[in-house]
């Protein structure tokens, strides 16, 4: 292990702010793979759609869930560029 990784680790291990952060990142991809999968489930149910009504609210449904999951996406970005040990 080279020694600049070694000292990111042990940063990491004493940084309670940078366990947090990670826990924190951890969660939101948990959050955003369930997203995910919740967006094409809905795709694949519009598209087996043929009633107007039911394939409107289908598309309210899958333009919400997909710009929760672009905001948690973005969150996610600007707690991985705070987690970089550029930092400092």
């Amino acid at each position: 292990m080279k020694t600049k990784k070694l000292l990111s680790k042990i940063r990491a291990f004493f940084d309670s702010d940078l366990r947090d952060v990670q826990r924190q990142t951890d969660s939101l991809r948990e959050v955003l793979d369930k997203l995910k999968k919740k967006e094409t489930v809905l795709k694949s149910r519009l598209e087996n759609e043929h009633d107007p009504k039911a394939r409107k609210k289908l598309e309210k449904k899958i333009s919400l869930v997909h710009s929760q999951r672009k905001k948690g996406l973005d969150l996610l970005k600007s707690l991985h560029l705070s987690d970089s040990p550029e930092r400092e």
